[in-house]
């Protein structure tokens, strides 16, 4: 007999602004520009996003050294200024669909770099990350996490400055900060995370703990969707990231402690189609007496 009585939404989930715009961006180019349109990376990370552009014929590339051609649309988490200096040097037409959140951090970066030394908090195999320190190269260090923040030198006499990459988790940044306050008094901070990347962890911050699981709708390449998984994990029995409904094995919802109410979020870059298609999957595992509810 099925035990799921309760799916609820998460009250924030799924595309952010940001996302919108690159997409719509990126579907604008490829429907108006006649020739080859290529997309640098991924122009967001989602699977499903990426496969429906190359599905149209967009073609993707991980180097600018790889076209040679055309129109070439920079995705949603920048790039380094060199890279793009480099495809206008080989005559390509530029498309740049950068969020403006990111945007706003290579602002601080180019208004702050000839006086301050910065900090920035994120991962340094991100895209948006590698794309922020390109704006600096000489005058950045990247730091992922305590440890690394506590490593750095004492730089009593440097004039400091922190960053941190839009989709860091906001309760580590809080307490990196706080470190970095009691080692360089001093040091100037600059809060970037976006509002859409708070919204998202505080809306499962609260639902978490009301439900036995929680499953989150993004791909392996989606940092913030991963951070919500982490955030939620202490919170309830388990968490999941799934990059699509294909995913779900009704035996997570049975056995010793069944899970009888799951919440459902997204990553910022996870279109509407991937969670409607999980909560129908999830109403069909419970033989359609599952209720849903969005999250009050």
């Amino acid at each position: 007999m099925p035990v799921l009585k309760k799916i609820i939404i998460a009250r924030h989930h799924g595309f952010c602004m940001g996302v919108k715009r690159a997409i719509k961006i990126a579907e604008d180019t490829a429907r108006g520009k006649s020739g080859r349109v290529t997309i640098l990376k991924e122009i967001v990370h989602n699977d499903a996003v990426v496969d429906k552009f190359r599905r149209q014929g967009v073609l993707q590339v991980y180097s600018v050294d790889d076209v040679d051609e055309g129109t070439l649309i920079i995705s949603a988490h920048g790039v380094e200024p060199a890279i793009k200096q480099k495809a206008l040097k080989k005559g390509l037409t530029l498309v740049d669909a950068t969020c403006s959140l990111v945007r706003r951090i290579y602002d601080i970066i180019d208004k702050i770099k000839n006086e301050y030394y910065i900090i920035h908090f994120g991962d340094p195999g991100h895209d948006e990350t590698q794309g922020i320190v390109g704006h600096a190269p000489d005058r950045i260090t990247v730091v992922f996490n305590e440890e690394e923040m506590l490593a750095l030198p004492d730089w009593k006499d440097r004039r400091l400055a922190l960053t941190v990459q839009t989709t860091a988790d906001l309760e580590d940044f809080v307490t990196v900060q706080k470190l970095a306050r009691e080692k360089w008094p001093h040091i100037k901070v600059y809060k970037t995370i976006c509002n859409a990347t708070h919204q998202r962890q505080s809306a499962i911050l609260e639902l978490a703990p009301t439900v036995d699981m929680v499953l989150v709708v993004g791909s392996l390449t989606s940092a913030n969707s991963k951070r919500l998984v982490k955030i939620s994990e202490p919170l309830c029995r388990r968490a999941i990231l799934i990059n699509s409904e294909e995913d779900i094995q009704p035996e997570w919802f049975q056995g010793k402690e069944p899970v009888t109410t799951v919440g459902v979020t997204a990553g910022a870059s996870t279109p509407d189609f991937l969670v409607k298609a999980v909560i129908e999957k999830l109403v069909r595992i419970s033989d359609g007496q599952a209720r849903v509810v969005v999250q009050k």
